[in-house]
């Protein structure tokens, strides 16, 4: 996502200087002209640190938060991905400080524009809270689907504020790292702990369903590798799937944004639990199942036209075989990438048009 905002804005306005704020990503790897630079109070806190907060009980010591608002922001361009829901049970304090950030922010003159994302479900009070401070700083709010817009709208969301575009990454390109050359062609199996935190489903029979289905790919004569798309969890799930098999598979990890894309974008198919995941598989025409634990899963297969791409592991083997299965079969593999490098067109238009509209709200056009 913060490349895809990088090269809009080497575009549109070469010249800026761009504050990176986050505490769970880098952007050492980040090839740009930009200038681009972390907020040392954001670079005290990483994740490690955050965590080690957590559990001896500080949870929310503000040292350790990307909200920092500073001075002299001209824009603010949220890419959270998901952040406001009641899926996350958040805290007070934790609406306290968001409040307080963009409060300051606004009142320095920032202007404040949330990215295509995903929203909701706000039926606590605490969540409905999330909205009234949308409703109160933000300039504007881009739902990614049509449901996470529901669920403001329902929650009390300015609709003025409020439009509707898909995925914004769509148009970066991936780079593949020619020391993985040997992965081509095979398939893709992105692991996600989210899988476990946010469902119902315990470690052991999510990390069951996965061994099963590359059992059977495998059996089919079709190679298969692991790969870790962002988190230290991720990586343990893919190291405890790996080490189940007699020959261990390849765990592709620590690679930058761009690679793991190009990575992506090399396979036969692609098996997702990570959202992003899904959506490099299908910007780059590459056929792909996911499981999921939210709603934006099955949305995203629904702006590339597509139903029943989701693996439900409370349904039984042979029916998530059968997805499988069809698209390992070459003809329907090449049918699939052709209609989603069709679709990605349309698509692509939309993505234009709303940045036209950012640069216009944010009067840098």
């Amino acid at each position: 996502m913060l490349i895809s905002i990088l090269e809009q804005i080497e575009e549109r306005h070469p010249e800026a200087d761009v504050l990176f704020n986050s505490i769970t990503s880098s952007a050492k790897k980040i090839d740009t002209r930009l200038s681009l630079r972390r907020d040392l109070a954001v670079r005290l806190g990483g994740r490690y640190t955050t965590a080690l907060l957590r559990l001896f009980g500080y949870p929310d010591l503000p040292l350790f938060s990307e909200f920092n608002p500073l001075k002299n922001i001209d824009l603010v361009l949220d890419a959270s991905g998901f952040r406001l829901s009641d899926q996350w049970n958040y805290s007070i304090g934790y609406y306290d400080r968001l409040e307080n950030y963009y409060k300051e922010l606004k009142e320095s003159g920032t202007k404040i524009i949330l990215l295509p994302q995903a929203f909701g479900p706000f039926n606590t009070e605490l969540g409905k809270r999330g909205i009234d401070i949308l409703n109160k700083y933000t300039d504007l709010v881009i739902a990614r689907e049509s449901v996470s817009k529901n669920y403001q709208l329902e929650a009390g969301a300015d609709a003025a504020k409020i439009i509707q575009y898909p995925d914004f990454t769509i148009q970066t390109s991936g780079v593949f790292p020619d020391r993985y050359k040997g992965i081509k062609g095979q398939v893709c199996v992105i692991p996600n702990k989210k899988m476990i935190t946010h469902t119902v489903l315990e470690a052991e029979e999510y990390l069951f369903n996965l061994k099963v289905i590359i059992a059977k790919i495998l059996k089919t004569g079709r190679e298969v590798f692991l790969l870790n798309h962002e988190a230290e969890g991720d990586l343990e799930i893919c190291r405890e799937i790996s080490r189940h098999f007699s020959k261990p598979l390849p765990v592709l990890t620590n690679l930058n944004a761009r690679e793991i894309k190009g990575v992506i974008g090399a396979s036969l198919m692609v098996i997702s639990s990570r959202y992003h995941g899904v959506a490099s598989a299908l910007n780059q025409g590459v056929p792909c199942l996911a499981t999921s634990w939210s709603h934006k899963y099955e949305m995203l297969f629904q702006d590339f036209g597509l139903t029943g791409k989701i693996i439900d592991v409370n349904h039984s083997p042979q029916q998530t075989w059968t997805k499988i299965e069809a698209l390992l079969t070459p003809s329907e593999n090449e049918k699939m990438r052709q209609h989603l490098n069709t679709r990605k067109g349309a698509l692509s238009t939309q993505i234009k048009t709303m940045w036209d509209v950012v640069w216009t709200k944010a009067g840098l056009s």
